[in-house]
């Protein structure tokens, strides 16, 4: 009868196995949970602010000390087509390492700014561009030259 015990408890396992259910002596360990799914937290993404673009702007050189656009004040006039500056107060003109007095800006369309004799008196490339407020963001204009 020991020699049955082994063969029936096997046949009844491979019974129950079919049937999916466990049955004699020293069943299987039960199988390891699968590991939960990790859900990736949710993004929070802000809106991109809308791109400012220049496409277009003038003068882009002159000679050392000579003035373009003299306005009444003896400063020159430079002047910039954009789109996506939708406030006066929302930009600034600068030129190398100097905000530009006298600007105006119509917004989504142009701008102006008067750029002071001293900028031009001697050569070199000068960068040109806005800086969007509040943030600071450089959006480049151009590289104005001034040739000897």
């Amino acid at each position: 009868m020991k020699r049955l015990l082994p063969l029936a408890c096997g046949l009844a396992l491979s019974a129950l196995a079919l049937l999916g259910l466990g049955g004699c002596s020293d069943p299987a360990p039960p199988p390891k949970p699968a590991p939960a799914a990790a859900t990736p937290p949710a993004l929070t993404v802000q809106a991109p602010a809308p791109a400012v673009k220049v496409l277009n702007w003038g003068p882009q050189f002159t000679k050392a000390g000579q003035g373009f656009a003299v306005q009444k004040s003896g400063n020159s006039a430079l002047w910039f087509e954009q789109r996506g500056v939708h406030s006066a107060d929302s930009a600034e003109v600068w030129f190398d390492q100097t905000r530009l007095p006298g600007m105006a800006i119509k917004p989504n369309e142009g701008g102006s700014a008067e750029v002071p004799a001293q900028l031009l008196a001697k050569p070199g490339r000068y960068a040109v561009y806005l800086k969007l407020l509040p943030g600071g963001e450089k959006v480049e204009i151009g590289t104005f030259e001034v040739t000897p």
